[in-house]
């Protein structure tokens, strides 16, 4: 074989591997950028439930205040779970821990 036909080889050799080694620095230049905004996307999914979360609780206020404006029975329940009475009246108001806590006597996992 002549020197020509070597001297090509090794300039495809070279170029093969100067191309293989432009790939893979695009590759690992890039591949950060990929994970960030996977990580961009990730939040904006995130946000975008809680926007939507608190849209859903902005509209049970307003139908609430449309009700409070409207419905003297809906008035009078939430004047009896904030504790407020009629004259005469008398609200009973149970506490959720002692109940609990009756229950764990109950069960025996704490003493009386």
């Amino acid at each position: 074989m002549s020197s020509q036909k070597y001297w090509n080889k090794i300039y495809r050799y070279v170029a093969a591997a100067v191309i293989g080694l432009a790939l893979v620095g695009v590759v690992f230049a890039f591949l950060p950028k990929v994970s960030q905004f996977s990580s961009y996307q990730k939040t904006k999914n995130e946000l975008d439930k809680d926007i939507r979360n608190k849209e859903e609780a902005i509209k049970e206020l307003r139908l609430k205040q449309e009700r409070f404006g409207s419905d003297k029975y809906f008035v009078q329940k939430i004047a009896h779970e904030t504790g407020y009475a009629h004259e005469g009246e008398m609200i009973y108001q149970f506490n959720d821990k002692a109940v609990s806590n009756q229950q764990a006597v109950e069960t025996g996992k704490v003493k009386p």
